[in-house]
């Protein structure tokens, strides 16, 4: 009987500190697991952070090209010219501006989000808008005019951002090139201008009246603008309504 409790208790004793071993690594693996969920919220959220920091200034780029368009659509680009004749080459050089610090504004919030190890889910919403522009500006069916392929829009961002240190030594921000940075660099460089000729390609065909290709590139920047800043407090003197297609005639057979 004594040797037979002695069995029992030591098996006892085993399987205790089976059980013991169990649940100690089933806790650790618990608290990993939430630790790593922590992390990946805590990488979403920078993520998400890092990119509205540049939501100000992105939606503001993305409503001024959208205010160009609109005009030229509207007013046409002969009237676009003669409005801005006593500045020489002004209406040419501003709307490849426009283009390209939107670009560079697009870049700064890709390099930001970057910057902030975020690998999660970020702002879905806006990146599938965002994406949506960039997919209209990509696309060629039969007009080369207003083109920027996905890798054109990414070299030209590259070239418009760069990141600024702040006055605290650690800190820095993003910064995207001004219309005179970015004048001088359109007149004076040209393996930079190159990166533009289908906006001389697109005004050709602007001239002869064909809008469409510009009208959908602005219905989808203004699909994107709200996203950006859903209360206007940045785009508040901008009408961002979306222009309507032209109205095709049907062919009477």
């Amino acid at each position: 009987m004594e040797t037979m409790l002695a069995v029992l208790a030591m098996v006892f004793s085993v399987i205790s500190v089976v059980l013991s071993g169990w649940f100690s690594i089933r806790a650790a693996r618990i608290s990993h697991e939430l630790e790593a969920d922590r992390e990946r919220q805590q990488e979403e959220q920078s993520a998400i952070k890092a990119a509205q920091g540049v939501y100000e200034p992105l939606a503001q780029a993305a409503a001024e090209l959208q205010s160009r368009i609109y005009n030229i659509v509207e007013t046409g680009w002969v009237k676009t010219v003669e409005r801005y004749k006593s500045h020489g080459d002004y209406a040419v050089t501003s709307t490849a501006f426009l283009f390209a610090h939107y670009f560079g504004w697009i870049e700064a919030r890709r390099q930001a989000v970057l910057a902030s190890s975020g690998e999660g889910r970020r702002d879905e919403t806006v990146q599938e808008l965002i994406d949506g522009v960039r997919s209209t500006l990509r696309r060629s069916e039969d007009d080369e005019g207003f083109l920027f392929f996905a890798a054109e829009q990414r070299a030209i961002g590259e070239q418009m951002f760069s990141w600024q240190p702040t006055r605290d030594a650690e800190a820095r921000e993003p910064h995207v090139l001004g219309y005179a940075a970015f004048g001088a660099r359109y007149r004076d460089d040209e393996d930079f201008r190159q990166w533009f000729t289908s906006i001389d390609t697109g005004i050709e065909r602007v001239s002869s009246g064909d809008h469409r290709r510009l009208i959908d590139i602005h219905r989808a920047l203004v699909a994107l603008i709200p996203e950006l800043d859903p209360k206007h407090k940045y785009t508040s003197g901008y009408a961002l309504e979306p222009i309507s297609p032209p109205v095709t005639e049907s062919r009477q057979t």
